[in-house]
């Protein structure tokens, strides 16, 4: 019974944020208006996370202001998807209902992402119990994690969810992207078989067999999906001579929140310049301002995310001090923040792991000096497994399709983008060569463009070799279940987990979400600030919000 709760708590979650992508759809974008249900769910998705900013500046997200909310998005989808004769008969509706209902082996799972406990429920939780607090950065580095999935996250603790379905936001984004590769691949009027079809399947079949694991997503994973999925866009934009503005629209719209999931994420709205310049240029900018209204969503989404991390930690971007100002009394120390950059980057490095660091880590992360060790600690044996998984997927492909020759044709058009991919690699790999911190998608496109051209080069005819296309799906979607399945089975011998009986995850209670102050004294959580600390920080209300801050005169 519980498991059947479960599974309909889901689907009512589900079918609410894409209430709000109908709405979204129909009066902010100007080009998507009732698009497929994929890009209608990643609106639902953006507007929900758009609501949350806003509304915690006034509110705590409690049960009554979350159920509101939810329960309007599901209204919402009853009216725009169930009542639209249109929208069921669109085959992108047939692959979303079976990536959702796919997607319940995902779902299922005991053991969740390390960083669970340790800052995203604890983020999440002080969303719940609080509205916008300023400074409490200082009781723990955890809380100046900033991510919208968390402010996301936050409008779904209900009554009958608790905090047991925080993995609505990775699920979500896996399963829309999948309904929107799927209409790509299968929706087409060309003869051939395209070089979009080809590197349509292969990062589909990238992302399903190696993110199979949903506990492993956290914010990094959903990220990299949809950079994937923008990339796509960019790829198709631009060997166009006319602008498809449907096709940029929805590269705005991603692009901000894919910058609002991780802070280092920012550097790719440089993406945004390549598209630009080919088709304005700076005297258009009043052009383009009249044609994609949908910018003014995008800065005020970014001001909401940049007020929120100047709220919480005194810096424009954390952990880069060179944003931070001493002149906000909530800020936390410079010395914290470099020293939290720092440890975060010689984390990245292998100079650290939960059961050694290495000594000098200063001069460990200098130039390349980290390069040996993470050689020896890193590379072997995650980057190794990760290359030739690459590998075995592009010979599965070789197999499937057998090229008869190598020749690859690079497009002009792709010269500016791809050097800057190579650049962002660059920059991945000197600064934080950690696959999960944005390198995913870098290594393997070395792998997936290369083979997308190459294939595209034979000139396949598209209705001859569909059948060919559906063999990878298959082969993609059989691994995913699989994977998954024998990952539950694995679960249930380790921790004894049995989803039939209590589909939900462990919360580890003794990383509890209580805020703890420098000297590990528990913080009593009041409506006034009187007597509540004791030890290096003070607390006082301005304007009905409360503001942590470390006591100066100590």
């Amino acid at each position: 019974m519980e498991f059947v709760s479960f599974v309909l708590i889901y689907f009512f979650l589900t079918f609410s944020v894409i209430g709000y992508g109908f709405l979204f759809s129909k009066y902010l974008t100007k080009y998507n208006k009732y698009s497929n249900i994929g890009y209608t769910g990643l609106y639902g998705i953006f507007t929900l996370t758009l609501i949350s900013y806003l509304s915690n500046l006034f509110f705590k997200h409690d049960y009554l202001h979350n159920s509101l909310i939810i329960l309007m998005g599901f209204l919402l989808s009853i009216k725009y998807f169930f009542l639209t004769k249109d929208f069921l008969k669109k085959k992108d509706n047939k692959y979303f209902f079976f990536f959702l209902i796919l997607s319940i082996f995902s779902i299922l799972y005991f053991k969740s992402h390390d960083d669970f406990p340790y800052y995203h429920l604890s983020f999440i939780s002080n969303l719940t119990a609080s509205k916008l607090e300023f400074g409490i950065g200082i009781f723990d580095l955890a809380l100046n994690h900033i991510s919208s999935l968390f402010f996301f996250h936050s409008l779904l603790k209900l009554p009958f969810t608790q905090d047991y379905f925080y993995f609505l936001g990775p699920a979500l984004i896996l399963i829309f992207f999948n309904t929107i590769i799927f209409k790509e691949i299968f929706n087409t009027n060309s003869k051939i078989i395209t070089f979009h079809n080809f590197l349509s399947v292969l990062i589909f079949a990238f992302i399903n067999t190696f993110f199979y694991r949903l506990a492993e997503h956290g914010t990094d994973r959903s990220a990299i999906i949809l950079i994937f999925l923008c990339i796509l866009l960019i790829f198709q934009i631009l060997i166009q001579k006319k602008l498809d503005k449907k096709k940029l629209e929805n590269f705005l719209i991603l692009i901000t929140f894919i910058v609002s999931l991780k802070s280092f994420y920012g550097i790719y709205g440089l993406l945004f310049f390549v598209i630009y310049f080919k088709f304005y240029n700076f005297k258009k900018i009043n052009i383009f301002y009249k044609d994609f209204k949908i910018i003014n969503i995008s800065i005020l989404f970014g001001l909401l995310m940049l007020f929120y991390n100047i709220a919480y930690t005194g810096c424009l971007i954390y952990p880069l001090s060179i944003t931070c100002a001493q002149s906000f009394t909530w800020g936390m120390d410079i010395s914290t923040i470099e020293w939290a950059g720092n440890f975060y980057e010689l984390w990245s490095k292998a100079g650290a792991t939960p059961n050694y660091k290495v000594e000098n880590p200063d001069e460990f992360i200098k130039g390349f000096n980290w390069f040996k060790i993470w050689i020896d600690n890193y590379f072997y044996n995650k980057v190794t497994d990760n290359l030739l998984g690459l590998l075995f997927l592009v010979l599965i492909f070789i197999a499937v399709f057998k090229p008869k020759k190598i020749k690859i044709n690079f497009p002009k058009q792709y010269i500016a983008f791809v050097t800057i991919l190579f650049l962002f690699f660059c920059e991945w790999f000197y600064n934080h060569p950690s696959l999960r911190y944005g390198g995913y998608h870098l290594v393997a496109l070395f792998f997936i463009i290369p083979l997308a051209l190459i294939l595209f080069e034979q000139k396949y005819i598209y209705s001859k070799n569909i059948k060919k296309i559906k063999i990878v799906l298959l082969i993609t979607l059989m691994v995913f279940v699989g994977r998954n399945i024998n990952r539950i089975v694995d679960e249930y011998e380790v921790y004894k987990y049995n989803p039939l009986k209590s589909p939900f995850y462990n919360i580890n209670k003794s990383n509890d979400y209580t805020l703890f102050d420098r000297k590990n004294n528990i913080l009593k959580k009041s409506n006034n600030c009187q007597n509540e600390l004791k030890g290096r920080e003070s607390c006082k209300i301005i304007n009905s919000y409360r503001i942590f801050y470390l006591n100066k005169l100590e």
